[in-house]
Order: C-alpha cells, then sequence, then structure tokens
C-alpha cells in the first residue's frame, strides 16, 4: 500500500511540533550546507545591539549635561533676586 504524502497543513502542523532545540541545529545545518557562517552572524547581531547601547548611553549622557547646565543657569539667575517672583505682578487686581 502506497504512503500519503503530506499535504501542506500535515507538513506544517509537523514542523511546528519540532522542538525548538531540534528546529536551531536544523538551521545550522541547513546555514552549514549554505555556507552561511551562523558564528559570524551572531557575532554581527551581537555587535550591532552592542552598538545601540553605546549610542543610548552617549545621547543620555549628552540630555543630562544638557539639563545639569540648564539647572546651573536657573541657579545663577535666582541668585541675583532679592525676593523670587517680585517682577511678576499678575495676581494685581483679581482680590482687590
Amino acid at each position: 500500500m502506497a504512503t500519503r504524502r503530506p499535504t501542506s497543513d500535515d507538513q506544517s502542523a509537523s514542523i511546528a511540533n519540532i522542538s525548538r532545540t531540534r528546529r536551531a541545529q536544523l538551521v545550522a545545518e541547513f546555514e552549514g550546507d549554505l555556507g552561511i557562517d551562523y558564528k559570524a552572524r551572531a557575532r554581527a547581531a551581537y555587535e550591532a545591539k552592542r552598538w545601540q547601547v553605546i549610542k543610548t548611553i552617549i545621547v543620555w549622557t549628552i540630555a543630562l549635561i544638557f539639563f545639569t547646565i540648564a539647572c546651573q543657569k536657573l541657579w545663577i539667575l535666582g541668585q541675583n533676586v532679592d525676593e523670587p517672583f517680585s517682577d511678576l505682578n499678575f495676581m494685581h487686581g483679581w482680590f482687590e
């Protein structure tokens, strides 16, 4: 008796049932047959992620420097005032 060839549904179901470890082994074997170096690909992915972390640290450092400078400028401006908010008279005439 002839065996039935799996249809696309049967084949996709059988692929879904393969364990992750076995699937990773199959992918590594397939990539090895194609001449793809999975170690180089993993290294490139690591380098990309590392560069993204470095860029994030640089951006946050610059932002904190600008924030510190702004706070210092406000503090220096506040040192030159005798009474805080004395130049603002926004309540004048409201409660008289």
